[in-house]
């Protein structure tokens, strides 16, 4: 068995040398408090020398009222063996002050002798910091506090004192209310917004932060919260929110009034060019229908006669034609009666209109149809809905094959117009597609306007008239196009609510 003696390190010279190596501060004193040994880190802390040390007792070194406290300290440690854990201040020879936390005990050597042995540390950085840190505490806008494990304040700031009351029971109370609004606080690092307007105080929003428990002496522990006070920014937010919410609905009150506005210089258009179609049917259409009957009885007359003039009369019955159907757009434009809407079977109404307005369309064009409203009865008005209708398959017939006296060449090779119903959303949609050029998007921005055509021949009044007729039905007109790609235009009519069928809604 090998003996502890065998063990240790007993050459006094090696254990001097790793004494002076050791990053920490060590000291011995004698029975009479001199100084017989001082390591290489204790020098450097009160900015001596060994040789300095050696021999000669604090009240050599250091101030009077210093010295005395080292004195009667020492005193106390060698006197009954209490061991002695201190921070102390002293001054060195250049004048500075340096705290240090300073142990001391006693010891009885082997040789008999009584000696005082020590240990001390600088805590000067510390102490400023934490002075620093106390002035920073005391003046930014945030309260501040240590909170212990019991729920204790041990330091408060001069802010989270005004939040909370200068009493223990009444910060408790106010960690109490924390504790309530998150339940890792003040154990864990966290960060929330709470309210400690139940305090009694004035109501206050505010964002917690704590750094969740840290280590003390003696095992002890505690948690650095802060409370920063964002009542002002919440109340910006409000306000900000108030002000938005008034924006949105000044916007769409100056929305509405321009709507409104245009509306009225609609209805003065409307008005007016009420008066002058009630003009135009008055003032041509009677004697062009004199100068119709007329030209029909000269084609009988002379027709055979070898007289020459079939051109001519043909002329003669396509203009009058063509005034005719100028006068017809600008009537459907113009009306506002009342509409005479009768629930009917939509699809069978429309497959007669198809079947005898595909006799007057240029042969050219085929027609394919794709009716899918199985007989639910749709209110709508016949009169009006079939100008509606005509137009668009007659809008349909130019962009594909032209019109005039001399119609132009087909767009595409195989022109074709295709119409279909169905059910959408809580109506139905009756749609014209024709596969012909399209239409380009700086005129189907404006093809809604009255009086707007890009037709050598048009009146600018078709499509506006459709769309009346649409939301005189209390529904709207829906057109889609891209160039190259031909364009679809829909009609959709509101169904009466109990006739809504929502499972059988096409998108």
């Amino acid at each position: 068995m090998t003996h502890l003696s065998e063990k240790r390190l007993d050459d006094s010279r090696v254990l001097l040398d790793i004494l002076d190596h050791l990053p920490t501060s060590i000291f011995v004193k004698d029975e009479n408090l001199r100084f017989v040994y001082s390591n290489s880190k204790h020098c450097e802390i009160i900015d001596r020398s060994e040789a300095e040390l050696l021999g000669r007792a604090d009240s050599e070194f250091w101030p009077d009222e210093q010295a005395r406290g080292f004195l009667d300290e020492d005193r106390g440690v060698i006197a009954d063996g209490t061991i002695s854990i201190k921070e102390e201040a002293a001054t060195r020879h250049d004048g500075q002050t340096y705290r240090h936390l300073t142990r001391k005990a006693r010891l009885k050597a082997s040789n008999g002798k009584t000696y005082l042995i020590g240990t001390n540390s600088d805590v000067s950085e510390i102490r400023r910091r934490e002075l620093q840190y106390k002035a920073l505490s005391d003046t930014v806008p945030v309260a501040v506090a240590q909170i212990g494990e019991d729920g204790t304040v041990s330091f408060a700031n001069p802010l989270f004192i005004a939040y909370s009351g200068d009493d223990a029971a009444a910060q408790k109370a106010m960690i109490s209310v924390l504790c309530d609004q998150n339940a890792d606080f003040p154990g864990k690092a966290c960060k929330f917004e709470a309210d400690i307007g139940a305090l009694g105080g004035a109501r206050r929003n505010v964002i917690a932060i704590s750094s969740g428990w840290l280590g003390l002496e003696a095992g002890a522990r505690a948690a650095i919260v802060s409370i920063v006070d964002i009542s002002e920014m919440m109340e910006l937010r409000r306000i900000n929110d108030d002000v938005s919410r008034v924006n949105v609905e000044l916007a769409g009150n100056i929305k509405r009034l321009a709507e409104a506005q245009d509306e009225l210089v609609r209805k003065g258009r409307m008005e007016q060019l009420g008066q002058l179609t009630a003009t135009v049917a008055h003032e041509i259409r009677n004697p062009l229908g004199s100068v119709q009957t007329s030209a029909f009885l000269l084609d009988r007359k002379l027709r055979g006669k070898g007289l020459d003039v079939e051109n001519q009369l043909d002329r003669i019955r396509k203009g009058i034609a063509r005034c005719d159907n100028i006068i017809t757009q600008l009537l459907d434009f113009s009306r506002t009666r009342q509409l005479n809407c009768q629930a009917g079977d939509l699809d069978t109404w429309l497959e007669q209109v198809l079947e005898d307005e595909a006799r007057k369309l240029p042969a050219a064009i085929s027609i394919s149809c794709d009716l899918g409203l199985k007989g639910i009865p749709v209110p709508f008005d016949p009169a009006r809905l079939q100008r509606a209708i005509v137009n668009l398959l007659s809008n349909a017939s130019e962009a594909l094959v032209g019109q005039g006296d001399e119609p132009g060449t087909a767009s595409v090779s195989d022109p074709c117009i295709a119409l279909a119903t169905r059910l959408d959303g809580a109506g139905v949609a009756i749609v014209v597609v024709d596969n012909g050029p399209g239409i380009p998007a700086d005129i189907l921005a404006r093809i809604r306007e009255p009086l707007f055509t890009t037709k050598s021949f048009g009146t600018g009044l078709g499509i506006p008239a459709v769309e009346q007729i649409a939301r005189q039905h209390g529904g709207d007109l829906h057109i889609e196009s891209e160039p190259g790609a031909g364009a679809a235009f829909t009609i959709w009519l509101p169904l009466p609510e109990a006739q809504h069928l929502p499972d059988q809604h096409v998108a």
